[in-house]
C-alpha cells in the first residue's frame, strides 16, 4: 500500500511539472519581424523567449527602442497560451515547431521565427 501511495504521488508530481513546462520543442529564444496586421509587412525585429519555468519574454525593436514584455505561458494541446505580467490580457495561438522554425498562427496571421543559438 505504501509503494502505491509513493507511486502515486511521483506520477502526480511528474505530470503537474510537465504540464507547467509544456513542449520542449519551444524552450530558447527565436527571432522573427513583426508584422502590419493590414499588409503583412514586417515592421520591426521581434526575439521570443520559452523558459523551463513557464516564462515567456518577448523582445519588440532593437537597441534605447527595444521594449520587454514578460508574461507566463502554458501549452494546451497545439495552442500557446499566454498571460502578460503587468495586464494580466490572456491569449492563445495555435503553432508549431519543425527543426528550426517556430510559426505561430494569431488572430488569422501567421508569423515565422527562426532559433537563435
Amino acid at each position: 500500500m505504501k509503494q502505491l501511495l509513493v507511486i502515486l504521488g511521483c506520477f502526480l508530481a511528474f505530470s503537474c511539472n510537465s504540464q507547467k513546462q509544456g513542449d520542449e520543442k519551444l524552450i530558447g529564444k527565436w527571432e522573427s519581424s513583426l508584422k502590419d496586421s493590414k499588409t503583412g509587412s514586417p515592421i520591426e525585429k521581434i526575439v521570443v523567449e520559452f523558459t523551463k519555468d513557464g516564462k515567456f519574454m518577448q523582445y519588440v525593436g532593437e537597441g534605447k527602442m527595444q521594449n520587454t514584455v514578460e508574461s507566463t505561458y502554458e501549452v494546451n494541446g497545439d495552442k500557446i497560451v499566454t498571460v502578460e505580467k503587468e495586464t494580466k490580457e490572456k491569449t492563445e495561438g495555435k503553432y508549431t515547431v519543425k527543426n528550426d522554425t517556430l510559426t505561430i498562427s494569431f488572430e488569422g496571421m501567421e508569423n515565422k521565427f527562426v532559433k537563435l543559438r
